[in-house]
């Protein structure tokens, strides 16, 4: 037999090398226990060797399964059902960023340390579900809102740490991972003296409980955050002076901060920030408040720090005069500026024309990033401004919200509505915002065909606001130093050609960072082609 294996091994020399070996020979034998008592005793070592290690594995099981838990109960909050519930917790910053910067951050790294203890069902699901999860973009977007929101209202790391929102205590908090994500974005933008509190406030959070989780799931170790706490001090100290740094500069920076971090120097670091982080939180806020630079005009106006105006000519009064209708039912009007003239409605948008335009919006997938053409290049092409916004334009004159929004702006403007009855809604996100900018075109910058292919400049713009806002979110004419607050129901209107239907710069505007709300609002252009016969003398 033995032969006979051996030549059909020859013969067919593609079979595998294990077939052609005698089974007797090569198979190791197995010993049979039940013959001995003696033998029999290695089979219970054998089982003591596996409950051993089964009991290991159990306690590392139970371990994972604290931390899992511990996770879970940070995740806790109240159960909100309807639209309006999860729209004013999403409003509020300190739930929408680290809600946001957990599932572009946190997520994925516990779903790979759940995968470790099991794959289940669920854990797929999971899987799924973490493929429309907020991408780095998206947290780059809500990283400067942040900051936007921190900067212009001039606010401290700690307070927004603890839930304080411009002297409102929230029911929300930051952790420490989000605080580090805040201190990496300052740092990478070279500000380094925005970088440092918050890497302080994530030294100072991450001796809490969750500093486990942080560690083992996160790998945010409590000494990551000590070495580039460091380096941004170095960085901080070496630029006070304001100046930009030269290439040479640069590079000698970088050599110090390689220096400071070496794991030789661990050890000195550490005492020395341990040393510096047990002074009191408000000498720090005091040092970094005498470096801060002076607030802008547009911060200024944004913080409220604007005395309103008052004129016998700014008053309020019924409107009966630009429509036949208004006769019948006047409208609310408050002057603001009369030249340019600015001019704020009260109570002229009803709750069912919003709800009926955000319900569309919702579930309608045209609702786009907020890129809005507001001017032109030196080329004659349209040039964007950046906004954190969606934006959605109703373009038929079919719906009844569209027509009745545009017949009481013909009311309230005197101006002719019929050849453009689009209307645009749009809502802030976190953080968002509108730079300072004019609605018209200049002149020099009007592109060939500029009247034929647009209507004509942008006579007057109109603003509905559909929603209350707690903080933020004003309309500021920085040039006239007006400062417009929204408020639900209200509309603003103002006219961005004077009289000769020349550009009027004084309209140059800004909308201020959204701090805590929903901004929402319903805007329209109105062109000077349709005014042909209606352009109010205004003098």
């Amino acid at each position: 037999m033995k032969w006979f294996v051996l030549q059909l091994c020859l013969v067919l020399i593609w079979v595998p090398q294990d077939f052609c070996k005698d089974k007797n020979e090569t198979s190791e034998e197995k010993m049979i226990y039940s013959t001995s008592v003696m033998s029999m005793v290695k089979l219970f070592e054998m089982e003591e060797s596996l409950k051993t290690n089964l009991d290991i594995y159990v306690q590392e099981m139970q371990s994972k399964l604290n931390l899992i838990k511990l996770y879970q109960d940070s995740l806790k909050r109240e159960t909100l059902t309807t639209l309006e519930e999860k729209e004013e917790y999403v409003s509020n910053p300190l739930n929408a960023f680290p809600l946001l910067r957990r599932l572009n951050q946190d997520w994925p790294k516990w779903m790979r340390y759940i995968k470790l203890a099991i794959v289940s069902k669920k854990t797929k699901e999971m899987e799924v579900q973490l493929k429309s999860a907020p991408i780095d973009d998206d947290l780059k977007i809500a990283l400067k809102g942040m900051t936007r929101i921190e900067k212009f209202h001039n606010l401290h790391a700690e307070d927004l740490t603890k839930g304080v929102l411009m002297g409102k205590k929230l029911n929300s908090h930051l952790t420490a991972p989000d605080c580090v994500a805040l201190a990496d974005y300052y740092y990478n933008q070279t500000q380094f003296s925005g970088s440092t509190h918050w890497y302080r406030m994530a030294l100072r959070l991450h001796t809490h409980s969750h500093g486990m989780i942080y560690a083992k799931v996160l790998g945010l170790k409590r000494k990551r955050i000590y070495k580039k706490y460091a380096k941004a001090l170095l960085k901080e100290s070496l630029t006070l002076d304001k100046t930009k740094p030269t290439p040479t500069e640069k590079s000698e920076w970088n050599r110090l901060a390689k220096e400071v971090t070496r794991e030789d120097n661990y050890d000195n670091v550490k005492k020395l920030i341990d040393e510096y982080l047990s002074g009191d939180e408000k000498i720090f806020q005091e040092v970094a408040a005498r470096q801060k630079r002076k607030p802008t005009k547009l911060e200024r106006g944004c913080r409220g720090e604007w005395s309103r105006k008052s004129s016998p000519e700014l008053i309020c009064r019924y409107n009966r005069d630009t429509s036949a209708f208004l006769k019948l039912a006047p409208l609310k009007l408050e002057f603001l500026s009369v030249q340019p003239m600015i001019l704020l409605y009260h109570d002229v948008l009803y709750e069912n024309e919003f709800k009926s335009m955000r319900d569309l919006a919702m579930y309608n997938d045209s609702m786009i990033d907020g890129w809005t053409y507001v001017d032109f290049d030196k080329k004659g092409n349209p040039k964007q401004q950046d906004r954190v916004v969606k934006i959605i334009s109703f373009q038929g004159t079919t719906a009844p919200f569209t027509l009745s929004i545009n017949r009481r702006l013909a009311d309230m403007s005197g101006l002719e509505m019929r050849e453009n009855m689009v209307l645009y809604l749009t809502n802030y996100g976190l953080g968002g915002h509108f730079g300072k900018h004019v609605d018209y075109v200049e002149l020099a910058k009007r592109p060939p065909d500029f009247f034929a292919d647009f209507g004509g400049d942008r006579i007057a713009t109109a603003l509905f606001y559909a929603s209350d806002v707690p903080l933020g979110g004003t309309t500021v004419f920085t040039k006239l130093k007006i400062a417009v607050k929204p408020k639900k129901g209200n509309a603003l209107i103002w006219f961005n050609l004077n009289h000769a239907g020349e550009p009027d710069p004084l309209t140059e505007h800004s909308v201020c960072p959204v701090v805590l709300g929903s901004r929402w609002i319903i805007s329209k252009w109105i062109h000077e082609r349709q005014q042909v016969f209606k352009k109010p003398c205004l003098a």
